[in-house]
């Protein structure tokens, strides 16, 4: 059992730092919350000081001190954890700036090998980490089957590095109609929690995306891969090299810009019930089993372990 000082946002219950702080806990661990907008730098030190590890997930902006000179009075070992992509867009210049890369150890989901020497010259040491999906979470609700089509996520007005997300939705809606929805609805918050599940577990096909440019940077891929498939949804997702689950066993892919090979793909799923329920219950299986939180988590402790020995 470790004691853990997690500085983070911990206010929604469906942040990051809300999920992994569970997880850890459920694993048996001890978790410090410090929450990052509120705490000073004197009771962050003095706390991470007092644990076996320090841990940083992170909202940019949020911390009301200087991120180095914490860094700096922290005795113990220190990770942080990302599960975004950063190298190659717009944000990229605050690896250079931003404290929470210079952590002893940074866990981060980009597993291209362009990236990793990226990191290498700044002096970060990186680690590749798959997100993942919370445990508790992993279920498929009881609900009937009565939706066709839905993409799931911000898509306007989102990341300006990548407008294919809104090509893609607006295909979606002109191609399929009223057999199609984008959630949430404009204006609307976003669907959490048991919601969430339910929405992909009364949907026959979810039309997932990363943000991964080009799709040709390999082992980069949103958490909306695991979180789909891991609460109950079939995912219909584009081909990324280094995704860890199988083409028409655990999820269906299909090849970036190609709308008609994705409409076929669509139009074959919407009427094979029991071949997509199949791959769905597969689906289902292998992240609950090899792509939950627990596992995420237990890898990075392990790492550290080896390294510190």
């Amino acid at each position: 059992m470790k004691l853990i000082s997690y500085l983070g946002n911990f206010g929604p219950s469906f942040s990051t730092e809300s999920h992994l702080s569970r997880t850890l806990e459920s694993m048996g661990h001890k978790v410090l919350r410090l929450q990052e907008d509120k705490a000073s730098l004197s009771q962050v030190v003095d706390a991470a000081n007092i644990g076996d590890l320090f841990m940083w997930t992170r909202t940019p902006g949020f911390i009301k001190f200087n991120g180095y000179q914490m860094l700096e009075q922290i005795k113990v070992p220190s990770f942080s954890y990302h599960l975004d992509l950063y190298v190659g867009i717009q944000r990229h210049g605050n690896l250079d700036t931003d404290p929470f890369w210079r952590t002893d150890y940074v866990f981060s989901a980009d597993g291209d090998s362009a990236a990793q020497k990226v990191f290498e010259e700044k002096g970060i040491n990186h680690i590749w980490m798959m997100p993942g999906v919370v445990k508790d979470e992993c279920y498929i609700a009881d609900v009937p089957v009565d939706k066709d089509i839905a993409f799931v996520g911000s898509w306007n007005g989102y990341h300006p590095d990548w407008p294919y997300r809104v090509q893609l939705v607006k295909w979606l809606k002109s191609t399929f109609g009223n057999k199609f929805t984008a959630y949430p609805p404009l204006g609307q918050p976003s669907i959490r929690e048991d919601a969430l599940n339910r929405l992909y577990a009364s949907t026959k096909i979810i039309v997932g995306d990363a943000f991964c440019p080009g799709f040709n940077k390999p082992n980069y891929f949103s958490d909306r891969l695991f979180e789909t498939t891991g609460r109950g949804g079939f995912l219909i997702h584009p081909r990324i090299e280094g995704i860890p689950l199988k083409d028409k066993e655990h999820i269906v892919m299909y090849d970036y810009k190609d709308f008609e090979g994705l409409k076929k793909t669509i139009d074959y799923y919407l009427e094979h019930d029991e071949e997509r329920e199949a791959i769905r219950r597969a689906g289902f299986e292998e992240v609950k089993a090899n792509h939950n939180y627990h596992v995420r988590m237990q890898a990075i402790l392990d790492y550290i372990d080896r390294e510190e020995q």
